[in-house]
């Protein structure tokens, strides 16, 4: 792993997600975006490499980086695409639970990916599934239910 990667890696390790929610992003998005701007459009798509093989809390805090901050990667991988393939790889419903709600407004972008980028569909419908049995809300559970329907159209 190239030691820059292995830098950030360690630093979104080291923040909890237990902090007051305007401290978590206003002071450590900036770091990853600036971290993102240093890169080279090959570098980028490297990175993003590496973090599809990192664990659920890594993924979760990529994703929402490039979310929130609606941060364009250079690369071959759109972040929309990239934001996606996260949810597909997390395991834990608690990190779903945060990204759910913004991910059929990325999903409907996958009809514009270029490259021939392909999502993992079977792995966000299978996340979507293992959220929803952690949801007690109705409406919640059916906004699930009709992401899933848009991505089997």
């Amino acid at each position: 792993m190239d030691n820059h990667y292995l830098e950030i890696k360690n630093y979104i390790n080291a923040i909890s997600l237990d902090q007051p929610q305007e401290y978590y992003e206003y002071d450590h998005f900036p770091f990853i975006v600036k971290f993102l701007d240093t890169l080279t459009p090959k570098q980028q798509d490297d990175f993003v490499e590496e973090v599809f093989t990192w664990d659920d809390h890594e993924l979760h805090f990529v994703a929402d980086c490039l979310n929130f901050t609606e941060y364009e990667l250079q690369g071959k991988y759109e972040s929309s695409y990239v934001f996606c393939e996260c949810f597909a790889k997390i395991d834990n419903a608690e990190y779903l639970e945060y990204l759910y709600h913004d991910l059929a407004i990325q999903v409907m972008q996958r009809k514009f990916f270029k490259n021939g980028l392909v999502l993992s569909i079977d792995g966000i419908v299978n996340n979507l599934y293992l959220l929803m049995n952690s949801l007690r809300d109705e409406s919640s559970i059916n906004y699930c239910l009709k992401i899933i329907a848009e991505l089997e159209e």
